[in-house]
């Protein structure tokens, strides 16, 4: 069974491992990768996400910021679930 596609912040490598490791297809966070995947994994948010006033993407978006890498695999698998 294939999980959905993760965009990931680069600084967030021990997110992105448990990831992997889960099933998911993660993939560095980019205008490009952005458009395309099913969940955004960010270090900190606010309205402004990275300063774009649109939404460029109708994924869910986590803040990883104080949860621990089962945490946000947890969440991811939450919210994708949630669009499915």
């Amino acid at each position: 069974m294939s999980r959905a596609t993760v965009a990931i912040e680069s600084q967030l490598t021990p997110y992105s491992q448990a990831l992997s490791d889960a099933g998911y297809r993660v993939v560095p966070l980019t205008d490009t990768t952005l458009k395309s995947a099913e969940a955004v994994v960010v270090q900190g948010s606010d309205d402004n996400f990275l300063g774009i006033e649109d939404p460029l993407t109708k994924a869910p978006i986590i803040n990883a910021t104080g949860l621990t890498a089962q945490q946000v695999v947890n969440e991811v698998k939450r919210r994708t679930a949630l669009e499915s």
